[in-house]
């Protein structure tokens, strides 16, 4: 498990890709997941069309059979290394039958993504409400931003200032990836 202080960071590849190379962010929290990005600015080798996930696991063993498990379950890991402070890094290229979600993803234009694709993000998702004290079920940011659902609109218009119908529906409502926010700094952590 993370440590209280160690802030899990949602970077727009976590947000989009993860689920792209079988991975779901939840199942990955007992590992010390941190973060995924699309590159490493302090490795020697930069691997094209792939994702770097971030780590920082508190039980090496249990990790450790975590990587093997991995490597029997796709070919698509090709890299594993450590950084000092017990950080660790693993690398995935990206399944070519999702380059272009890839590529679209790099643009900014997630409502343009492959049914396919859609398809391994959940639709619902349950969120833990601390004012109630229950968890409820909601729909997930991911199915918001890519149908562009009123809500997200309503969301962008209030936060920045626009009065309700304002924003065109055919917008895309998230970010374009950043190269800095998305490329692993792991001297900035």
């Amino acid at each position: 498990m993370l440590e209280e202080t160690q802030e899990v960071k949602k970077t727009c590849t976590t947000i989009f890709l993860l689920p792209g190379i079988g991975l779901k962010r939840m199942n990955l929290l007992k590992h010390g997941f941190i973060s995924s990005y699309i590159d490493d600015k302090n490795h020697d080798i930069h691997y094209k069309n792939s994702v770097y996930v971030l780590y920082k696991p508190e039980q090496i063993e249990e990790f450790q059979k975590f990587l093997q498990s991995e490597y029997r379950r796709t070919p698509l890991l090709i890299d594993d290394y450590d950084y000092p402070g017990g950080y660790v890094v693993t690398v995935y290229k990206f399944p070519d039958e999702f380059m272009k979600e890839y590529n679209l993803f790099l643009e900014g234009k997630y409502s343009k993504f492959s049914k396919k694709y859609i398809d391994l993000f959940p639709v619902r998702v349950e969120v833990f409400d601390p004012k109630a004290g229950v968890t409820k079920e909601k729909f997930s940011l991911q199915y918001h931003i890519f149908e562009r659902t009123s809500a997200i609109r309503r969301y962008w218009e209030d936060r920045l200032g626009f009065k309700e119908g304002e924003l065109p529906e055919d917008l895309e409502y998230w970010s374009i990836p950043e190269k800095d926010k998305e490329t692993l700094d792991i001297n900035a952590l």
